[in-house]
C-alpha cells in the first residue's frame, strides 16, 4: 500500500503562518504609512490568489491524503481565508477613516491660519489702545474719568500764565443759553471755578465740563474780565484744549490755538465746539 503523500508539512504551515502575519504587520501599519495603502491591498489580493490556489490543490488532493490531516489544514486555510477578509474590511475602513482625518487636518489647518489672523489684528488693536493709554496718562490735570479731580466725560480747559483775570465763556448755540463765571451751573454743563488771578506759581485753569455728554453745538469764548483792577496792559496768552472721555482709551483730545488778549472785555472766539455722542470736533 502506498503511503499517503503528505505536501501540507510543518514547514507548508510554517509559511502560512509567515505570511499571515506579515500581512498583519502591514496592517497595522497602514495608519502610519499612507504611501503603502496601496501595496498593502496589492499584498491582500495575492493572499487571496493564493488562498484560491491552496483550496483548488486541496479538492484535488483530498483523496491522496489522511482525512484528518485535510479537515485541519482545510479548516486553517477557512480561518486564513476569514482574516484575509476581514483584514480587507478593516483596511478599507481605515482609508475610509485616514480620509476624514486628512480633510479634518485641513480644516483644522485653515482656522488655526484663521485664528492666527485674528490673533494678530487683536495685538494690534490692543497695541493702539496702549498707546491711546499712555497718551491719556501724559495729558496733564486728566487721570481716568476725571478732569483736575472732577468727574466729567467732556471738558474745556482754558489758562494762561500772567496775573490777570481772564474768563471762560462756553454758549449752547441751540438754546442761547451761557456758561460763564456768572451763570456757572446750566442745563448743558458746568464752570468748575472762576479764577481771577496767578500769584506764586498758581497755575489753576477755568474749566467748563459736562459730566454726561450733551450732544450739540457750544460757542467757546474768552476775554480779559472788564472791570479788572490793577492791569497794567499786559496782554494775556491764552491756551488749552477739549477732551471728551478723559484719561479712558476712547479719549479724544484736542488742543486750541494760542489766543493773545489785550484789551478789557473784548471777547476772542476759540472755536464752535460740534459735540455728539462718541466724538467732538472744533471749528476755529
Amino acid at each position: 500500500m502506498r503511503k499517503p503523500l503528505n505536501i501540507f508539512g510543518t514547514s507548508f504551515l510554517d509559511l502560512l503562518s509567515g505570511a499571515l502575519a506579515a500581512v498583519i504587520i502591514l496592517f497595522v501599519i497602514v495608519p502610519k504609512m499612507t504611501a503603502e495603502q496601496q501595496n498593502v491591498l496589492e499584498q491582500i489580493e495575492q493572499m487571496e490568489v493564493q488562498m484560491s490556489q491552496l483550496t483548488d490543490i486541496m479538492q484535488r488532493l483530498q483523496n491522496t491524503i489522511d482525512r484528518t490531516l485535510y479537515e485541519q489544514i482545510q479548516q486553517q486555510i477557512e480561518q486564513l481565508q476569514n482574516t484575509i477578509a476581514e483584514l480587507r474590511h478593516q483596511t478599507q475602513v481605515l482609508q475610509q477613516r485616514l480620509a476624514a482625518a486628512e480633510s479634518e487636518n485641513r480644516q483644522l489647518r485653515q482656522q488655526n491660519g484663521q485664528l492666527q489672523q485674528q490673533l494678530r489684528e487683536r495685538e494690534r488693536q490692543l497695541s493702539e489702545l496702549q498707546q491711546r493709554l499712555n497718551n491719556c496718562e501724559g495729558t496733564s490735570g486728566v487721570t481716568a474719568g476725571k478732569i483736575f479731580g472732577t468727574n466729567a466725560e467732556l471738558g474745556i480747559i482754558c489758562s494762561w500764565p500772567e496775573n490777570i483775570d481772564v474768563d471762560l465763556y462756553v454758549r449752547n448755540s441751540d438754546t442761547g443759553e451761557e456758561c460763564y463765571y456768572r451763570n456757572k451751573d446750566t442745563r448743558f454743563g458746568n464752570l468748575l471755578e472762576d479764577v481771577q488771578s496767578h500769584a506764586n506759581g498758581d497755575d489753576r485753569y477755568e474749566l467748563f465740563y459736562q459730566k454726561k455728554i450733551k450732544p450739540g453745538r457750544y460757542l467757546v469764548r474768552v476775554n480779559i474780565y472788564e472791570k479788572v483792577r490793577n492791569w497794567n496792559g499786559q496782554p494775556a496768552h491764552v491756551s488749552g484744549y477739549m477732551v471728551m472721555h478723559p484719561g479712558q482709551y476712547n479719549q479724544i483730545k484736542i488742543p486750541y490755538r494760542n489766543i493773545t488778549l489785550t484789551q478789557k472785555g473784548v471777547f476772542k472766539t476759540i472755536g464752535t465746539l460740534i459735540v455728539t455722542e462718541t466724538n467732538i470736533t472744533l471749528q476755529q
